[in-house]
C-alpha cells in the first residue's frame, strides 16, 4: 500500500475540524499557562480574522478546533496564520529543557514548532458537525485528564455550559478570552485580516 499525503480539502468560507501538532509531538503545551496561551490566541485568531470558532481544546501537543473560515479564504490559509502566530508567542516561552525537545526535528521543512501540514475535515451537515464537536469535548476525558469535558479549562467545553455559544456565529469571542489569563496585548502578533 502507498503512503497517501492526507489533502484538506475545504474551500473558501467552510466550516472545518481541524488538528495541528507540535513537532515530533514534543508537548509543549504541558504547563498551564501555555494552554492558557495557545486557547486565548485561538480565540483572539478567529475574532482577528473573523472566523466563527465553535469548539476547541488544547492538549498537550496538539490543538483540535472547529472554525469557519473567512468567506474568502481557505482553511489552509486560516490554519497557517493561527501556527504562525501562535509559534512566535511559544517559542519564547519555553523552557531550555522543552525547546531542547524539539532539536532533533527542528529545521527539517523549515519548521520550528508546529508539524508541516494539518487535519482538516470539512463540515457539512449537522451530524458530522455534532459528531465532531463530541470529539472535542471528550478528548481530555479520554485522554484520563478529568472525568466530564466541563471540568477541563483549555476546551470550549466549559464556555458552552455557561451560555458563551450563539448558534450561528459561535462562541461568543468577547466573552470567552477574558476567561483565559492572558493579556490582550500579549496576544498582538498579526495584523488584521485586510481585503
Amino acid at each position: 500500500m502507498r503512503y497517501r499525503h492526507w489533502k484538506n480539502w475545504a474551500t473558501n468560507g467552510e466550516t472545518a475540524f481541524v488538528t495541528t501538532t507540535c513537532l515530533d509531538f514534543v508537548h509543549a503545551f504541558r504547563r498551564e499557562e501555555m494552554r492558557e496561551l495557545i486557547s486565548a490566541l485561538l480565540i483572539a485568531d478567529c475574532s482577528r480574522y473573523r472566523s466563527p470558532l465553535y469548539g476547541f481544546v488544547v492538549m498537550p501537543h496538539h490543538v483540535h478546533y472547529i472554525v469557519q473560515c473567512p468567506p474568502a479564504k481557505t482553511v489552509s490559509w486560516l490554519v497557517q496564520r493561527f501556527k504562525s502566530n501562535s509559534a512566535k508567542l511559544v517559542l519564547p516561552r519555553l523552557t531550555p529543557e522543552e525547546l531542547a525537545c524539539f532539536d532533533q526535528q527542528r529545521g527539517l521543512n523549515r519548521r520550528s514548532f508546529w508539524m508541516d501540514g494539518f487535519r482538516s475535515v470539512v463540515l457539512d451537515n449537522d451530524a458530522m458537525f455534532d459528531q465532531k464537536l463530541d470529539y472535542v469535548h471528550w478528548n481530555p476525558v479520554e485522554a484520563g485528564y478529568c472525568e466530564q469535558p466541563v471540568q477541563y479549562r483549555w476546551s470550549s467545553a466549559r464556555l458552552y455550559a455557561q451560555g458563551g455559544l450563539e448558534h450561528e456565529s459561535g462562541l461568543r469571542l468577547d466573552l470567552c478570552l477574558p476567561y483565559f489569563d492572558v493579556s490582550p496585548e500579549s496576544l498582538l502578533v498579526a495584523k488584521p485580516l485586510s481585503g
